[in-house]
């Protein structure tokens, strides 16, 4: 009897945890089994790491849950963590293989074919010949330019607003029950048919880099890619949210292919290759049936005589036609409003 009146707090402790589990949401426990959320739900919680810099460590919750990577475990990156509390962190390698299966090789998926992609593009820290670029600290990493968006989903029935469509989930449910999964995985689908990004916030990210001084003359580029594109009529488009314009991505990735495959302009295989230019902006989804003409503008143009000496002195010269013509017209209006406010002041005494 005694041993039976201690087993029943127990079994009512499991009893609660249990249903604790049950009504907790399914996001939370499929990304936080190793209950990280215990100390990093803190907004305050940081530290000073060996390098005397402070890095915060809180993680917002509902944030995570509703971003790309919000089904993941924790610990599926950060593998080196195997006790609570855990020793400081090693820095997360994307090329590690990933938690989901890839269900058209049923094996584990991985990144490692991005790097092969970007290793090859304009941002490889290598070579043609396999040997290291100078400065090659300056090129991206993963983490340069991806820092775990939030979904988009994209409405296929109903364009009228964003977001999810009705009509489109009604597919789903005949299949599957879960309604969970069922927002889950169609945002997981229709955020990979269009982009995370606005193009003005894909304009800000390349601009991290191509807008720094610094970085420019040190890889002897031309322009400040990023301040250039906002002086183009996109780039004034973006600025005003208008999501249909082309970005940095629709001009120098060839359609089809991986964002991560962008080469050098004196590469054949780029799409900025004085030959290849011209199917650019006639694409279907810009300007079709444009010329070759059309598309070999200097979009990265920018005001400098040494750079770009055609829009210097093009520039120049209606800056001084249009104070020529506006600034004595504004002296004329200017001494008129005088002549109406002091009708009689003069500037010496009549007789």
């Amino acid at each position: 009897m005694r041993l039976q009146s201690r087993s029943r707090p127990l079994g009512a402790v499991i009893v609660l945890v249990l249903v604790i589990i049950y009504l907790l949401p399914a996001g939370v426990l499929g990304s936080d089994v190793g209950n990280c959320l215990l100390c990093h739900k803190y907004p305050g919680l940081s530290r000073v790491d060996e390098n005397a810099e402070m890095r915060l460590l809180y993680v917002n919750e509902e944030i995570f849950n509703n971003s790309v990577h919000g089904k993941v475990k924790c610990e599926g990156c950060h593998t080196d963590i195997t006790k609570i509390p855990h020793e400081p962190v090693k820095p997360v390698d994307c090329l590690a293989v990933c938690h989901i299966i890839e269900p058209a090789e049923e094996q584990k998926f991985s990144h490692k074919s991005v790097e092969a992609f970007l290793e090859d593009s304009v941002h490889g820290k290598k070579d043609k010949n396999g040997n290291e670029k100078k400065y090659s600290e300056d090129m991206p990493t993963c983490k340069d330019c991806h820092d775990n968006p939030m979904f988009r989903p994209l409405a296929f029935v109903k364009k009228v607003r964003a977001g999810v469509a009705e009509d489109a989930l009604g597919r789903c449910r005949v299949c599957h029950k879960k309604e969970e999964f069922i927002y889950r995985f169609y945002n997981h689908i229709t955020t990979r048919l269009h982009k995370s990004r606005s193009p003005l916030n894909i304009a800000q990210s390349c601009a991290r880099c191509h807008d720094d001084p610094k970085l420019v003359a040190r890889h002897n580029l031309n322009t400040r890619a990023g301040f250039s594109y906002g002086d183009t009529y996109h780039g004034k488009a973006a600025k005003m949210l208008d999501e249909t314009v082309p970005d940095c991505l629709d001009c120098h990735v060839p359609k089809g292919q991986s964002v991560h495959q962008m080469h050098g302009n004196d590469d054949p295989r780029a799409t900025t290759h004085p030959e290849n230019r011209g199917q650019i902006c006639s694409s279907t989804d810009c300007h079709p049936g444009a010329s070759v003409q059309f598309a070999n503008y200097q979009v990265h143009s920018e005001f400098s005589k040494e750079k770009s000496p055609a829009v210097y002195w093009f520039t120049t010269f209606f800056y001084i036609l249009t104070g020529g013509t506006l600034l004595p017209l504004m002296v004329i209006m200017f001494l008129d409003l005088l002549r109406r406010l002091f009708p009689n002041a003069t500037f010496r005494r009549r007789k």
